[in-house]
């Protein structure tokens, strides 16, 4: 590739580590942990995995509204430490990332201070080795901390988001710093996400959604779904959100499938039970709950569910041995156009 091609600013820093991310934190651009300097010729390794223009630009990143063009993915990707190989994948994440369903301007401005946690599917967990198996959502996978790496600093970098003033997380989380996972789909029952939501089972796919916070749902009494599953959904709880995302580890799987339990059962049964509960409310909060949303017509014995409709609830399969599940919050609210934000999932293109 010719050097000419890439147009980002040229900084001449010196080949000192600790003096170029000395540099890159004063300048605002690191996340707070060490990056890798994205130099001319790391940036072209990145770029030569791709048969795509460098200025081709992907999508636009709030709350800049700055072009998150191929050079620019390539350089947060190098610092990031991601592999050549990611760049297919970081490219579709970014896809879903600019989507307008996912509505990044407000995860990127509000106090809630959501991450946007990746879900892959399909050949290309594999094919980079991403984690879907023990410890998942932990350390120690470079492909699931750096490509969720990436997209944090993509947000920071492309879109100019900072804490304190463009970004108002009151406390943030540590999903912010990376949040990716594969679905475990070898040890699943069930239909994988990606088929689900109509892609062929041979296709690699990336979803992105906001994530503000999860709870274990711990479980090592159930030997049947029901108690398996009244356990999950005593973890879910209110107010309504647009989505909700259960990490079923592959024992809980097992246990609710082996009782004939689909998806669609598994969400029908969480849903019916993983309620905000009106009566329980002082004054105050209940009158708000009714004037935020006036088309479900509240009433002290109202029950909001976790979220507007049992499809709303997305069901992964994830993690290694053990009877340890969890259920991630999504960020925002339900409302009566569908939620302030809805997950994207996007095919991987080679």
């Amino acid at each position: 590739m010719e050097l000419s091609l890439l147009q980002a600013e040229r900084l001449e820093v010196g080949d000192d580590l600790w003096a170029a991310n000395a540099f890159f934190e004063e300048k605002g651009w690191s996340d707070g942990l060490p990056i890798v300097p994205p130099t001319e010729e790391r940036v072209e390794q990145m770029l030569s995995a791709l048969r795509r223009d460098p200025q081709d630009v992907i999508g636009i990143v709030p709350p800049r509204w700055a072009p998150a063009t191929v050079e620019k993915i390539a350089i947060n990707a190098v610092m990031a430490g991601c592999l050549p190989q990611y760049m297919a994948l970081l490219i579709a994440a970014v896809e879903a990332l600019t989507d307008a369903r996912l509505n990044l301007y407000a995860l990127q401005a509000t106090t809630g201070g959501p991450a946007i946690m990746l879900i892959v599917n399909g050949p290309i967990r594999k094919e980079l080795n991403i984690n879907g198996g023990a410890n998942v959502l932990g350390e120690g996978w470079r492909a699931n901390a750096t490509i969720g790496r990436c997209i944090r600093l993509i947000q920071r970098n492309i879109g100019g988001s900072y804490p304190g003033t463009t970004c108002k997380a009151t406390l943030g989380w540590p999903g912010k710093y990376a949040l990716c996972i594969a679905e475990n789909q070898e040890a699943s029952p069930w239909e994988p996400l990606h088929v689900e939501r109509g892609f062929d089972a041979n296709s690699s796919t990336v979803t992105a959604i906001s994530a503000d916070g999860s709870v274990r749902a711990s479980d090592l009494d159930s030997t049947k779904a029901e108690g398996v599953l009244t356990n999950f959904a005593q973890r879910m709880e209110g107010p309504s959100g647009p989505e909700a995302i259960m990490v079923v580890c592959p024992e809980h799987a097992r246990i609710i499938a082996g009782d004939g339990f689909s998806k669609q059962d598994v969400k029908k049964f969480v849903w019916e039970r993983a309620a905000y509960r009106m009566k329980d409310l002082p004054e105050e909060t209940f009158n708000q709950r009714v004037k935020r949303r006036p088309d479900l017509k509240l009433t002290r014995e109202s029950a909001i569910p976790v979220t507007d409709k049992p499809e709303d609830i997305l069901v992964v399969v994830a993690g290694g041995d053990g009877s340890q599940s969890q259920y991630i919050h999504v960020w925002g609210q339900s409302t009566p156009e569908g939620g302030s934000t809805r997950s994207v999932t996007i095919c991987v293109q080679g």
